[in-house]
């Protein structure tokens, strides 16, 4: 297996980010060995000079598999953030998407005026915490790198949220009795959007773990050919 070929098995995240990394690294690895062959190195010799000296293949994958973690949980963040910004002005103001349907039966039970502010206060973290995932994980990457404790955080509060946030709105649709098409509206505009986020969470796990899920290309002594 080439060089490349190791660096590419080893690499989990957005495809076109590691497209571009694996690029980054053949033309590094083409002109640095162009420049030994003008030199009078012999073209092998000269192949495997320039990976040497451009790192092995675990310590750059290394570098890259946290860039594309990060970039995963930035995918993440922006998935949920845009999941959970409108939901405020769809349910309770401007559309109001909960008066589609009246109430089957009161609910002036105290377990739902309860469950009513619980899901304000739960909504209004979910939403700073997504936006505050999004800005670390972007502007913020620039001055402070994220890392993958970051991507990890981000991904494991997004899949929280995703669970969580449905499952409080289906006690409140519970108990404001509510009708078929506001259910059908919970579900395509809440539940389907947080599943979204949900699956780049999943992703975005994948793309954090470190190289002892990977042993076939961390571990010490391992070799590559040319």
């Amino acid at each position: 297996m080439t060089y490349l070929a190791e660096l590419d098995a080893a690499l989990v995240g957005p495809r076109r980010l590691k497209r571009d990394l694996l690029q980054e690294a053949a033309d590094h690895l083409e002109d640095a060995t162009d420049a030994l062959v003008g030199q009078g190195w012999p073209a092998e010799d000269a192949r495997a000079r320039a990976e040497a000296e451009f790192g092995p293949v675990g310590a750059i994958a290394e570098a890259y598999q946290t860039t594309l973690a990060v970039a995963s949980s930035r995918r993440t963040a922006g998935i949920l953030t845009a999941a959970l910004v409108f939901q405020p002005f769809l349910w309770d103001q401007g559309v109001r998407l909960v008066d589609v349907a009246a109430p089957v039966y009161p609910t002036d039970a105290w377990w739902f005026a309860f469950l009513d502010l619980l899901i304000e206060f739960s909504g209004a973290v979910m939403i700073a915490g997504a936006v505050l995932g999004l800005l670390a994980t972007g502007i913020g990457n620039r001055r402070r790198p994220a890392g993958r404790r970051v991507a990890r955080a981000t991904a494991r509060f997004t899949m929280v949220t995703a669970l969580v946030l449905p499952l409080m709105a289906f006690g409140m649709a519970i108990g404001s009795g509510l009708g078929l098409l506001a259910w059908a509206f919970l579900a395509l505009l809440l539940v389907l959007p947080l599943a979204g986020a949900a699956l780049s969470a999943w992703r975005t796990l994948g793309a954090t773990a470190g190289p002892a899920s990977r042993p076939e290309w961390a571990a010490p002594g391992a070799r590559h050919s040319a």
